[in-house]
């Protein structure tokens, strides 16, 4: 894209997928030692996350000194994220953030043969109360929390509003 004459780009890193109903569900552990105490995620998906993240910092930087004249901005979306899934009902979440508003039911209202809009799915009545969609996507009120700490700082590298 820098070659093809873009001066600015935004490049995501992962979400922590370890909070993510799509992985929850079919990497469901008996062994509490597995999630994270403070927000019930799987803490070896979210060390994933991380891993790839920084993997990805890393090649980001080696683009910025190779195109200097490009601004390569790094979106942190896992540590975006983590405030809410650490303490969900501060960011307005009463129904948490694993379980899946849109979905086809189990622990966290993820069925992969019954995904958002398929039968067998069925939609929570109040959107907004849910940090997770439908499993795999965050719903837009997460979204929302997340892109403020994008804007405003400090999860965007350089920062946003310094553009």
């Amino acid at each position: 894209l820098i070659e093809e004459g873009a001066v600015e780009l935004l490049v995501p890193g992962n979400l922590p997928i370890g909070c993510s109903s799509v992985y929850l569900t079919p990497f469901k552990s008996p062994n509490k030692s597995d999630y994270d105490q403070r927000n019930g995620c799987l803490k070896a998906r979210n060390a994933f996350s991380k891993y790839r993240n920084n993997q990805l910092k890393k090649g980001l930087e080696t683009l910025r000194q190779k195109y200097p004249r490009a601004n390569i901005i790094y979106v942190d979306y896992c540590h975006a994220a983590m405030p809410f899934f650490h303490s969900p009902k501060r960011y307005g979440f009463k129904s948490g953030t694993l379980r899946a508003c849109s979905g086809g039911g189990g622990p966290c209202n993820f069925n992969n043969s019954a995904r958002c809009g398929h039968i067998g799915s069925q939609a929570c009545q109040n959107p907004s109360s849910y940090a997770n969609w439908d499993g795999i996507h965050l719903a837009g009120t997460a979204y929302r929390v997340i892109a403020m700490g994008l804007v405003k700082g400090p999860y965007a590298s350089p920062l946003l509003k310094s553009v």
